[in-house]
């Protein structure tokens, strides 16, 4: 054996060694994501969590600081309402008054000057009134209230919905690159077999060199494969463990299959359905209807008020047939109708219908909008879904077909009528139609969700 022949040889030992280190490394880092060393000193297996598919969404829509701040809106609306509300109650003031008068008023009598208003003056009263009618401008400020409320849920709902889809999508692609991960494990364990056959046949005189170094050269691949993959696994998880709310401490896995949904319903019935129950939807029909009630009550600007208001205390300054003393506290009370109606506000009102009806017309452009965005996204969900279940059923047949050649492949070179980068090159094909197939599943899985989503399907209340 040549110098050249000694110097591949320790090159490719040199390099497998590397490649185990980086590996070995990798899963290291990845084990102890979240866990000191003292733990797992402690407790070198510490429990898995497994956590399905339906747990993982709900405890992502129940631990989310988006969802609390929505809610909150949610209770601010509500009062608001409140407070709209409180014009139909009386309202009750208190009021304590002192007032120093100088110089102090006399008028000349006769024989004395008469004081005719006290110098110290004081007043103590109650102040309650109520609107009696106003042409309906209350209903309408209840009403826009409330309307504010159930946007302000419809915002809660949208929420969920981004962070529910969100969470089912990353946890399908858990699901997809622990199977990837599990492939390429057997791919490497499978050239490693190889590789031994290999070895016997130089060393027997049956094969070259070349055979052993091409061999070595498909087990390093495939492990830069594996750590990107193991790489790409510990990076989602991590995604999903902020998602769920989960502390760092806890391992946790996923598990089940890929959901397949099958969609026999008409485009125009799947169409009504997305445009009834989406939230983005509903807010646009929300915003036209305040919209509507905003030019209705800016139209009842001009209309006129009708209040009844009563005042009772007690003050100095009043003469009576009983109380001849102007400092002398003195009971009394007074009641009225007020009628209150603008007569000139400088075009105020005129600007703002103007406003109103600018506003009412951009609404009703967001409704046509939000319907002509839905009715594609369905149109498109639908054609993500055929062509996920057609790239699903042509993948399965691949993994077949290479399976076969695999097979075919593996006799002829164990027989010695075939090569060894025969072998090689049916082995990665095989690998690579079983992870094209395990994507394709993850497509298919993806474009179901998504055609829910687009349907506006509450998947985190779903068992």
């Amino acid at each position: 054996m040549g110098m050249d022949d000694r110097g591949i040889k320790m090159n490719v030992r040199g390099i497998n060694l590397l490649c185990v280190t980086i590996t070995l490394c990798s899963v290291g880092i990845f084990a102890q994501q979240g866990i000191e060393s003292e733990d797992l000193a402690a407790d070198p297996a510490p429990q898995v969590v497994i956590i399905p598919f339906e747990r993982a969404v709900a405890k992502a829509v129940a631990n989310q600081p988006l969802i609390l701040q929505a809610e909150a809106a949610v209770q601010a609306a509500e009062a608001r309402v409140g407070q709209t509300q409180s014009e139909d109650l009386p309202q009750l003031t208190a009021q304590a008054g002192y007032d120093y008068l100088s110089p102090k008023q006399y008028i000349d009598m006769e024989s004395e000057s008469v004081q005719i208003a006290p110098g110290s003056a004081y007043d103590f009263h109650l102040t309650a009134g109520i609107l009696v009618y106003d042409f309906g401008k209350r209903e309408l400020k209840v009403k826009l209230a409330q309307n504010a409320v159930n946007s302000a849920l419809i915002e809660v709902d949208l929420i969920k919905q981004n962070i529910a889809y969100e969470t089912a999508r990353i946890y399908y692609g858990l699901l997809f690159l622990k199977k990837e991960v599990q492939e390429l494990d057997d791919q490497i364990a499978a050239l490693n077999e190889h590789l031994e056959t290999t070895q016997k046949k130089e060393s027997e005189g049956t094969s070259t060199h070349l055979d052993v170094l091409s061999t070595q050269i498909g087990i390093n691949k495939t492990t830069n494969r594996r750590i990107d993959a193991a790489y790409l696994l510990a990076k989602q998880k991590i995604a999903l463990r902020r998602l769920m709310g989960l502390a760092p401490d806890i391992d946790y896995d996923v598990t089940g299959i890929f959901a397949r949904v099958q969609e026999t319903r008409d485009e125009q019935t799947l169409i009504a359905i997305a445009l009834a129950n989406r939230p983005e939807m509903q807010a646009a029909l929300k915003a036209e209807n305040a919209e509507e009630l905003g030019i209705s009550l800016a139209g009842l600007c001009n209309y006129p008020s009708i209040s009844v208001q009563g005042e009772a205390g007690y003050k100095n300054g009043l003469l009576s047939a009983t109380n001849q003393d102007i400092n002398t506290l003195t009971f009394n009370w007074e009641i009225g109708v007020r009628l209150t109606m603008h007569i000139f506000d400088g075009f105020r009102t005129e600007k703002e219908n103007d406003e109103a009806s600018a506003k009412i017309e951009a609404a009703h452009q967001g409704c046509d909008e939000q319907r002509q965005t839905i009715t594609m996204q369905v149109l498109q969900a639908l054609q993500y879904l055929s062509a996920s279940h057609a790239q699903v059923v042509n993948a399965q047949a691949l993994v077949e077909q290479t399976q076969e050649s695999f097979n075919m492949t593996k006799i002829k070179y164990n027989l010695g009528a075939g090569t060894n980068i025969d072998y090689l090159d049916a082995l990665e094909m095989l690998s690579e139609a079983k992870v094209d197939n395990f994507r394709a599943q993850l497509r298919e899985a993806l474009s179901g969700l998504a055609l829910r989503e687009m349907l506006g399907r509450k998947i985190w209340l779903e068992k």
